[in-house]
């Protein structure tokens, strides 16, 4: 190691000794992210989150007890260590903080010591101290300190934090943003997301943000000290040492440096930091950090080998002296254990919560022994609320792996903590588990962690798959069984279908390439459903394609392949395939599947023929879904009528789970009914169909919501054609509302059915006059198309533009101009892209849209474009109109008789050119020399009045 002096003490007695906000550090009065300190209230509760108002506030004295603690070193919070970051990292936030949108949303992600919070804290200084409210929004369903209410209201602009953001409930943290945007709580507002993870959090967001219409900035990876080396590196060790050895009351002395300072390692800040305060330590003490703990060291000057100092190394020496605080309490060992539990679990709102959790826990016998339990602890780690965990994260990360690899039995508690009947009464929640099981993944570079890890996933899988944050914490420390485990359960919904096929990758990146075809075959098939799950169908027809060259090549090995299983398999195949095929090669697929499932029906027992009547039934309904997909409707209700009865016979012979595959055949065959124009037969079969998957739906959601949308939907289309446009209303926004909710957690396969159903949802409310609504769905259904067109899952604009163009119009018609105006202009743009051919009702849209245009352009007083509109109104719809002047006034005939009257409307009564328009509008319209004469006069009389009342 080398030695430096303890420079820069002067400068580093200055800046540290009172508020700066304009510099590269803030001290003093400073916003606080995470802990509840200084001037905190709550801005707005809800049942599944809060907003907390925060304020500059002088952090709380505290002993020197606490005070030199490591933990409270090393805290964020505490800003010990002056706040460095590169300019870059800040210079972002602070474009993205003044950009022009209303609302904005932005991910700050970086792995733990990184310098998400202190970043954090400083952007929200720099904030308050530049006028803007700073809130920090709180999951609910983990634990939350009681605060008071704030009183009165924010700043016009708002910064709203959201630190851990991969621990929120992915619902709550939509229902946050969503309130933001429609509360509107201050006129201009920015969301900070803070976060270990980035890819999959973000990936789950981005597309979400513009159906909620909130803009958002590119992610920023925290960058820490990686672009630092050389002398700058060991520049801010030294500031470091200086800064821990002021606080400490130790005399500055030389310091000693690691060797490996160069490493990168030490680009993380709290890795720096910690070889710091140990390098502070140690000099005080004579001692140096090893893996055994601490050595003696007599001799100062002594250089040690580098391996004595690596990170890991120093996370424990810094540990055993945070131990020393506990030493000083009545029982050591129960000290590690609260410390142990408030890392996973903490902090808690309430003591009483507090003390279940101990009772549970075996900690103490009684309430008694438990409060005086967290008194204990309490004074150690002062918080407002109860158990605060053990900071920085990764600092209680490494206490929890070096403590459950000391103490095995300490695994063996927490697994029955964890694993137990809820009737225990341990007072967790859902979210304090999800936090545990995350906590865990994120110290799984311990053995002990990892192990427990894997002792909770084989016990409960389930609380593996609470959320998909947890899955994918989990996924990259989970034994290829533990993951199979996980994988091989039925899956629960839209919610976890990323995470799961995440899972699945990690999995077969761990496959060795020599496996028996049988397991191939099957890993395969797994593969190939998670991909079809989350829409991913190009891949999996690739995968599944593998699988059934694979099985095909065995077909005569019995124990690789099955029939019946080849059939499934090529049933999967099939649909995947489609939009990656042709037709006929689906139904040929389908074909195939169908006749090696006939071939094996004889000569089975009554078991076995059950089981091959459902593969046979299935395949016939995959086989109808092929045929509609040809252009075939007459032959598809043939196979699906087929299938219905099959599906009819597994019923009467009480086979399970036959009913709802039968309900779902019914729903298949009344939208064929609907394709080959039986409006009356497709809604008396869709009806019922409806009703009982409502009713499925009721008891399994996961299961039966994308069955329930299809089938409102096609029962939608059905009753509108019938002229029951209420009903067809009634049914479409239910629709709506199951694929916005599927939409949000896999866009790459419902976004497109998503916008088909907000277009026709619109439709009917034109009908039904619902302009208010048809308004607000037109805004979403514009929203859609464009994220489809972002993401390229359609051809072209077309949808698009004729949604913008409608859109305008209702805008219009509301007397929004200026939303008109925005909205009109980006149709109209759209349009020459459009591919042909252009079908001739686009035409229309586009010289009504012109028309409307034009008023637009009026009312907003700019009477130059208003008369450019007009006259491209004319010119477009003349070229539309039937030459010899005739045809039914509701088509392009008309659209020219409007088109010629705002024209008029545009120029002076006494223009030559408003005269002929008015006079063409006359004549299309019927109206006689008279009536011409009387318009003429009154738009003349008109003219005068403005001129006298100008």
């Amino acid at each position: 190691m080398a030695e430096r002096g303890a420079a820069h003490s002067t400068e580093r007695d200055r800046t540290m000794s009172g508020p700066r906000i304009d510099g590269s550090w803030i001290g003093g009065h400073n916003i606080q992210i995470g802990d509840v300190t200084g001037d905190v209230a709550i801005l707005l509760e809800r049942p599944l989150f809060r907003l907390e108002i925060l304020r500059p506030g002088q952090p709380a004295e505290l002993p020197d007890r606490v005070r030199h603690q490591p933990s409270y070193l090393l805290h964020p919070g505490s800003q010990v260590v002056p706040y460095r970051t590169p300019t870059a990292d800040l210079a972002r936030l602070a474009r993205w903080r003044d950009g022009p949108e209303d609302l904005s949303v932005l991910l700050l992600h970086g792995p733990g010591g990184q310098g998400k919070t202190r970043t954090a804290q400083h952007f929200a200084s720099r904030a308050a101290a530049d006028g803007w409210s700073v809130a920090q929004a709180r999951d609910l369903t983990t634990t939350a300190p009681l605060l008071p209410r704030a009183d009165g209201g924010t700043a016009e602009r708002l910064l709203i934090v959201v630190d851990y953001a991969e621990r929120w409930s992915h619902p709550n943290l939509l229902a946050m943003l969503d309130w933001t945007r429609a509360a509107e709580p201050a006129r201009v507002i920015r969301v900070l997301l803070l976060s270990r993870t980035g890819t999959h959090l973000w990936d789950r967001l981005d597309a979400e943000l513009d159906g909620f219409g909130i803009a958002s900035a590119p992610p920023i990876a925290l960058s820490g000290f990686s672009g630092i080396s050389g002398p700058a590196r060991e520049h801010l060790f030294a500031e470091a040492t200086d800064a821990f050895a002021h606080a400490l009351d130790i005399p500055a002395r030389p310091w000693r440096v690691p060797d490996d300072l160069a490493d990168a390692s030490y680009a993380s800040p709290l890795t720096l930091h910690m070889a710091a305060l140990a390098a502070v330590l140690s000099a005080d003490e004579g001692t140096v950090p090893t893996a055994d703990g601490v050595t003696p060291r007599p001799d100062t000057s002594a250089t040690p080998d580098g391996s004595a100092t690596r990170p890991a190394d120093i996370s424990r020496y810094l540990l055993l002296h945070e131990q020393r605080a506990w030493n000083a309490a009545a029982d050591t060992h129960t000290m590690r254990t609260l410390v142990v539990l408030a890392t996973l679990f903490g902090p808690f709102r309430t003591r009483e919560s507090a003390r279940r959790l101990l009772l549970a826990a075996a900690v103490a016998d009684s309430p008694a022994e438990a409060d005086r339990a967290l008194r204990a602890h309490g004074t150690l780690y002062p918080a407002h609320s109860h158990l605060a965990p053990l900071h920085p994260d990764r600092f209680g990360e490494d206490f929890l792996g070096w403590h459950l690899d000391r103490d095995p039995a300490a695994a063996d508690d927490l697994a029955a903590l964890l694993t137990g009947d809820e009737s225990r009464g341990h007072g967790l929640r859902d979210g304090d588990i999800r936090q545990a099981m995350i906590v865990l993944a994120n110290a799984a570079r311990h053995t002990s962690a990892r192990d427990l890890l894997n002792r909770l996933v084989f016990a409960r899988v389930d609380l593996a798959e609470s959320t998909p944050d947890v899955v994918l914490a989990v996924a990259g420390h989970l034994p290829p069984a533990a993951a199979l485990l996980i994988v091989m359960r039925p899956s629960r919904g839209v919610e976890l279908a990323h995470a799961r096929l995440e899972l699945v990758r990690s999995l077969v990146a761990a496959t060795p390439a020599d496996i028996p075809a049988l397991a191939a075959i099957g890993i395969r098939r797994m593969y190939g459903l998670e991909l079809l799950a989350c829409g991913e169908t190009g891949q999996a027809a690739d995968v599944l394609g593998e699988a059934v060259r694979l099985s095909q090549a065995h077909l005569d090995d019995a124990e690789t392949t099955d029939p019946e299983e080849l059939a499934e398999l090529l049933h999967l195949y099939t649909q995947a395939l489609v939009g990656h095929a042709a037709p006929c090669e689906t139904v040929r697929t389908t074909v195939e599947s169908i006749r090696t499932l006939r071939a094996e029906r004889a000569g089975r027992s009554a078991a076995d023929d059950i089981h091959h009547t459902n593969c046979l039934a299935g395949g016939l309904s995959n086989y109808a879904k092929s045929l509609h997909d040809a252009k075939d409707p007459h032959s598809s209700l043939r196979a699906a009528e087929e299938a219905r009865e099959l599906y009819r016979e597994l019923v009467a012979l009480g086979e399970e789970q036959a009913d709802k595959a039968l309900v779902r055949t019914q729903a298949r065959i009344s939208s064929l009914m609907h394709d080959l124009g039986r409006f009356e037969d497709a809604v008396r079969t869709g009806r019922p169909a409806v009703d009982a998957l409502r009713r499925l739906f009721a008891d399994d959601a996961d299961t039966h919501r994308e069955h329930l949308a299809v089938t409102l939907y096609n029962l939608a289309l059905s009753l509108e054609d019938l002229g029951e446009p209420q009903e067809a209303a009634a049914a479409m926004a239910e629709a709506a509302e199951h694929y916005r909710y599927l939409t949000q957690h896999i866009p790459r396969l419902f976004l497109a059915e998503f916008g088909s159903c907000l277009f026709h949802l619109a439709g009917v409310y034109e009908t039904l006059h619902r302009t208010g609504e048809l308004i607000g769905v037109r805004l979403e259904s514009a929203t859609v198309d464009r994220q489809l067109r972002d993401m390229g899952l359609v051809d072209d604009d077309r949808r698009l533009a004729i949604t913008l163009l409608l859109l305008g119009q209702n805008l219009e018609q509301a007397g929004s101009h200026r939303q008109a105006l925005s909205v009109l202009t980006e149709g109209l743009a759209l349009v020459p892209a459009l591919p042909a051919p252009v079908p001739d009702r686009m035409a229309d849209y586009v010289n009504s849209t012109l028309i409307r245009l034009s008023r637009v352009h009026n009312a907003l007083g700019d009477h130059a474009a208003g008369l450019v509109a007009a006259r491209d109104a004319v010119g477009r719809a003349r070229l539309a109109a039937p030459a010899d002047g005739t045809g039914a006034l509701d088509g392009p005939l008309g659209t020219l008789g409007f088109a010629l009257e705002q024209l008029a409307n545009c120029l002076p009564p006494k223009n030559p050119e408003h005269t002929a328009a008015k006079t063409e509008f006359m004549e299309i319209f019927g109206l006689g020399p008279d009536d011409l004469a009387d318009a003429l006069a009154d738009d003349a009389d008109d003219a005068d009045e403005d001129s006298v009342t100008g």
